[in-house]
């Protein structure tokens, strides 16, 4: 006897809470480790510090390989058994790090990471979408980031007084730990296979094949795109991830936290203290301005997501004139506004991407996006190490935002959606409505 709808409506979110609450166990245990890889690579007399830039370049282009791979249907693997393939790779990236001495051993797990996360990435946002009603994914979405990033900013604390208590050998043991985090979500992943997805027809764009079951047993369709119809169809989600990884995460995550240090003297205390600001905003205020955006169009949410990060940079360019307090105050606003960017981002971009392909063909659409953001995470420090070079704060924020402004750009056009937006709500906020 087939299982009723609403009967089958809870099994599928029981089954995406599960991913969500293991994936937020791996990023604990992930948190517990990422700021430390390069102190424990360089502390290897036969690596160094420069054996710590190969590890992070060849795990990224590791990852860009595997990514490209997905979207030119070069490799075609099954949604789940690609997903159990990339936590495989990454656990045994950590597992290789814990006893790598020397670098070519560092470069092994370097590959093993870069690869598993590739394909992991390209493979996780399919699975949690066909177990979402078109309704309902803003809001998974939301909430998938909120415990990321929770969790991941969780690990980093209880690592960091591990190792205010342990010396800095017990690196090895946060190594294994993480590894050993990748199972779980690898077991509730191989229940996931046995959970009926949506029909493709309700959960794609215009979809002119007929319904089909997004079942367990579905293997690698032939792709109903060539390559050049996925990337003309993916192009402005493309382009924003790119420009969004470019000119948003990766200054806040490497060029930000120099400019504090090298421009404004705050030291690594207060470096910190941004961080924790940032993580605050978004398990604060993401539900509540997921719901509010919920009443508009993603290309709208992502437009709400880049003025707050514009905003940022104009900020603390505006603070950047005034006395060493002023600077600072500016800086911990900055990191408020970018988080509530990453709250309207986090709600809105995978939706939108969803929205513009059929659901056969998301695997090697998401792979197309994880390509920009890693070519967007690798050139983006440097372009705010140049900044830097002037030699003034002013120098970076005011650039940085006009920059950034841009990628609002890639939202212009409006796509096919899945389902009609709902009316905008009259007394939305008139930051919402305006743009």
């Amino acid at each position: 006897m087939s299982p009723t709808p609403d009967a089958l409506a809870a099994l599928r979110r029981r089954s995406v809470n599960r991913i969500l609450v293991l994936h937020g166990l791996s990023s604990f245990c992930y948190g517990m480790v990422f700021p430390f890889i390069g102190i424990h690579l360089a502390a290897r007399p036969d690596i160094g510090t420069a054996g710590v830039a190969v590890y992070y370049g060849a795990s990224g282009l590791a990852n860009l390989a595997v990514s490209l791979l997905l979207t030119a249907a070069v490799v075609r693997i099954p949604r789940h058994a690609l997903a159990l393939l990339g936590l495989l790779l990454w656990a045994g990236c950590f597992g290789v790090l814990t006893g790598a001495g020397t670098l070519p051993e560092a470069g092994a797990a370097a590959l093993l990471g870069g690869a598993g996360q590739g394909a992991f990435m390209a493979a996780i946002i399919p699975i949690v979408n066909s177990l979402v009603p078109p309704e309902q994914r803003r809001g998974v979405f939301a909430r998938r980031y909120q415990i990321l990033n929770a969790t991941l900013a969780g690990g980093s604390l209880v690592a960091g007084l591990f190792l205010a208590v342990f010396s800095r050998e017990a690196i090895t043991w946060l190594l294994l730990v993480n590894a050993a985090g990748y199972l779980p979500v690898a077991l509730v992943l191989v229940l996931a296979r046995k959970v009926p997805g949506i029909p493709e027809a309700e959960t794609a764009p215009g979809a002119a094949a007929p319904a089909q079951d997004a079942g367990p047993d579905a293997g690698p369709a032939a792709p109903a795109f060539g390559t050049g119809m996925l990337i003309r169809a993916t192009l402005t989600a493309a382009l924003f991830q790119f420009g969004a990884y470019l000119f948003g995460f990766s200054q806040f995550e490497a060029t930000v936290p120099l400019v504090a240090d090298r421009l404004m003297g705050t030291g690594i205390g207060w470096i910190s203290v941004m961080l924790t600001v940032n993580v605050v905003v978004i398990v604060a205020c993401q539900r509540p301005l997921g719901k509010l955006l919920e009443r508009h169009s993603e290309e709208r949410g992502l437009r709400v997501a880049v003025a707050f990060w514009v905003a940022g940079f104009l900020t603390a360019f505006a603070t950047a004139f005034g006395p060493g307090p002023v600077q600072l105050a500016g800086l911990l606003a900055y990191a408020a506004l970018f988080g509530l960017g990453e709250c309207a981002y986090s709600c809105s971009f995978h939706p939108w991407l969803i929205s513009k392909v059929p659901d056969r063909e998301l695997t090697r659409a998401s792979a197309l996006c994880n390509s920009m953001m890693g070519i967007g995470m690798f050139f983006g420090p440097s372009a705010g190490i140049a900044l830097i070079g002037f030699g003034d704060p002013v120098w970076v924020w005011l650039p940085l935002a006009a920059l950034c402004g841009l990628v609002a750009l890639t939202t212009l056009r409006r796509t096919p959606r899945t389902a009609p937006a709902a009316p905008a709500d009259p007394g939305a906020p008139e930051l919402v409505a305006a743009l």
